[in-house]
């Protein structure tokens, strides 16, 4: 009779190594979909945030033209900031423990702040 024997073990396909790109991603973790989401989210509205500074930039304009761009700086910027607390509010709002009330008073405040920082410009500009 023979001796028994240990089960032969499977093996799995060993997966390609990974480049040293995916490697860095999934070091600072941004190699999940949800992190892409939040990457696109957050860029888009820097995006929306700093439009007008970018076209004064691009443009050269004086008058009344300037004013509105320099104006629009500051609001599309605190605008921007404003919704992306209100996405992470209503997403994350529960781990982050943040109550609907508070979401909504961070947001009323950058909003605030935009509009006066705006209306300063605007009455400073020319």
């Amino acid at each position: 009779m023979l001796p028994p024997t240990a089960p032969r073990r499977r093996r799995e396909p060993q997966e390609p190594p990974r480049s040293w790109w995916w490697r860095l991603l999934d070091f600072l973790e941004l190699s999940s979909p949800e992190t892409w989401w939040g990457l696109g989210l957050v860029f888009g509205l820097l995006v929306v945030g700093f439009w007008p500074l970018l076209l004064l930039a691009v443009l050269d304009v004086s008058g009344t033209t300037r004013k509105v761009l320099v104006a629009l700086g500051p609001v599309s910027i605190c605008l921007g900031f404003a919704g992306l607390i209100l996405v992470c509010g209503y997403r994350y709002g529960e781990s982050l423990r943040w109550s609907r009330r508070q979401t909504w008073g961070l947001a009323a405040l950058f909003l605030g702040l935009g509009l006066l920082g705006g209306l300063g410009l605007w009455f400073s500009e020319g």
